[in-house]
């Protein structure tokens, strides 16, 4: 009797799918009837409370996880370059897509959770909803798509289908052996960070489709280890977990030696003066790209070398006899620098800011500065 209960609210959410997504091609009225289901679930089978004792195990695995993939990501990026998200701080921005985006995920990994508690010696259940879930998440992506020819419908089905498929069977797997707060955690982080960075690395289809497989994976390898010697030494679960935070870590690491050596197509630098305040200030950090005197244009920020000194100031003026001549101003400052910028002066285009990360470069410059002048 349960597990038909189960089946119906399987299948009226299967309805709802195709109905409104369809036909009416209504997202918030299907996003309502996701949140009404779900409290029809609790109300029909009600909350197991959850006691699995390597649920912060496997939590701290799918964060450690998460961590090496957006390093790794945005390492790439050093490479590849990135694109500006569509990021917004208007209230309506945050709830249509922030807000109400979350609360659909949260609605879905309840569900899910419900239904593998509730499914009597039987996996079918959970895995209904699965395929459910993939149909859901397809049909809704499949909007941005024109399938003219077959390299499109490829390009659909590596970057959606696979990566969609994976995520969702990964999230009923870890709900139904452990707990539904590390799914949780995996496909809130995953679906919104482009909503909530305000850049991600330009990766293709190819890389993208790769780097979400191979997180998809490691975290299925990571818990299913700690799952399967759970019963025989929590000790070894405790273990694994923590070895597993040492990756991001090290990963980190070994990101900012890349940047601030240089070695790639970004480099980051420290800023030590608020001559171009309000857009960034003493004791932040800018990465700027490696780029040649030609490809800047007026309103550029560079940056560029002079008498030993690294700055970098917006460009006012270009002039061009035999070869580029720049003049540039900081934003804070009220007149133009008193030199010219030859294009062998120049570094490279800034393009982002860390806030508040480069004061640890700036003490350390202004600790052996004032030993210098004290020799």
């Amino acid at each position: 009797m349960r597990n038909i209960k189960i089946y119906l609210i399987e299948l009226l959410l299967f309805i709802f799918i195709i109905v409104f997504n369809t036909v009416f091609k209504n997202n918030f009225v299907l996003y309502g009837l996701i949140v009404a289901l779900t409290i029809a679930s609790y109300l029909l089978f009600g909350f197991y409370k959850d006691n699995s004792y390597i649920k912060s195990n496997i939590t701290r695995v799918v964060i450690s996880c998460l961590l090496s993939f957006f390093i790794i990501s945005y390492a790439t990026g050093l490479f590849v370059g990135f694109n500006k998200t569509v990021l917004s701080i208007s209230s309506d921005f945050i709830f249509k897509v922030i807000i109400l985006e979350l609360v659909v995920i949260i609605c879905e990994e309840l569900m899910r959770y419900i239904i593998s508690r509730n499914s009597y010696k039987s996996k079918i259940p959970i895995i209904l909803y699965t395929i459910i879930l993939c149909i859901l998440n397809i049909i809704i992506e499949i909007n941005g798509y024109n399938f003219a020819d077959r390299e499109m419908l490829f390009i659909f089905a590596s970057v959606v289908i696979v990566v969609v498929i994976s995520r969702e069977a990964l999230c009923s797997y870890i709900t139904y052996k452990v707990s539904w707060i590390p799914s949780l955690v995996f496909k809130s982080v995953i679906v919104l960070y482009e909503f909530i960075l305000p850049i991600i690395p330009k990766l293709g289809n190819y890389l993208f489709s790769v780097f979400n497989l191979i997180l998809v994976f490691c975290i299925f390898i990571f818990s299913n280890r700690i799952i399967t010697y759970s019963d025989k030494s929590n000790l070894y679960s405790k273990k694994m977990s923590r070895r597993v935070i040492y990756i991001p870590i090290l990963a980190v690491l070994l990101v900012v030696v890349a940047l601030v050596s240089g070695i790639f197509k970004y480099k980051m630098i420290a800023i030590g003066s608020n001559s171009m305040m309000p857009v960034y200030e003493k004791g932040d950090a800018v990465i700027y790209e490696k780029m040649t005197a030609d490809k800047i244009g007026i309103g550029d920020i560079i940056a560029f070398k002079k008498s030993g000194v690294i700055i970098t100031h917006r460009v006012v003026e270009i002039h061009k006899d035999i070869n580029y001549v720049f003049k540039t101003k900081g934003d804070y400052n009220n007149t133009v620098d008193g030199f010219d910028v030859d294009a062998s002066d120049i570094l490279g285009k800034v393009e982002y800011k860390i806030s508040y990360i480069g004061y640890p470069t700036i003490w350390i410059n202004d600790f052996f500065q004032g030993r210098r002048d004290q020799e």
